[in-house]
């Protein structure tokens, strides 16, 4: 089918559409009051969490390798980040090179013994990042772009490293879609947010997993906080 005939039948569509004469009235308080319904019981629809305690709740997530590609560890104070980073990079067999995002909790830690500004683009790059939320319901975190984010830090790294505050962690899925709601209507949503579950993978081809398609192809998460 050729360009001009896609452009004809486009034009024909929208004409029949504009011509139909068909309009939906809507009032604010019937749509307002439809919506209540709808979640009306939505904590019966919620699947149970692994474990009672939301934290503990994530970590069985990755634990029970129900994440793909991920792991987890959790340490109690921003200042142990450095150590569990050397740690992975060990496990890894990998250099002491890391991309730091740039924000103050992370680049004003102690990190003596590491060089901090890898080229993301490069094989085995390692990137340490924070994520604003994490999810107890799917094990996912969510990274948010800002001033202090770039967006590709999150997608390039062969290795994501991605630390959550323990009081930063939510129940269910939907507690992040009312905060993303609440954002909507403040006119804070971030340019792009990334809710992510797992290393990046796909089975497109034959049904083979192939890991780091899309994304990371390692992903761990590490839980700070008391």
């Amino acid at each position: 089918m050729t360009t001009e005939s896609n452009s004809k039948q486009r034009t024909a569509i929208f004409d029949a559409i504009r011509s139909s004469g068909l309009t939906v009235e809507c009032d604010e308080e019937d749509i307002r009051r439809e919506a209540a319904e709808l979640v009306t019981g939505v904590a019966d629809a919620r699947p149970p969490l692994l474990a009672d305690d939301i934290v503990e709740a994530f970590r069985m997530r990755f634990d029970n390798g129900l994440v793909v590609g991920t792991t987890c560890v959790e340490i109690t104070e921003f200042r142990d980040l450095p150590g569990a980073v050397s740690q992975y990079l060990e496990r890894h067999g990998l250099p002491a090179l890391v991309k730091i995002q740039p924000l103050d909790n992370l680049t004003g830690l102690d990190w003596a013994g590491f060089s901090t500004d890898a080229d993301v683009e490069l094989d085995d790059s390692v990137a340490v990042l924070m994520a604003e939320f994490g999810i107890a319901e799917t094990g996912s975190v969510v990274v948010c772009s800002s001033a202090s984010m770039p967006v590709l830090l999150n997608f390039l790294p062969l290795h994501a490293i991605v630390v959550v505050e323990r009081s930063r962690i939510l129940p269910f899925l939907d507690d992040y879609a009312a905060i993303a709601g609440e954002m909507a209507g403040d006119s804070t949503t971030p340019r792009n947010v990334s809710l992510i579950t797992g290393a990046s993978g796909t089975t497109d081809i034959e049904g083979v997993l192939v890991k780091g398609a899309h994304g990371p192809k390692f992903l761990h998460v590490v839980v700070v906080g008391r």
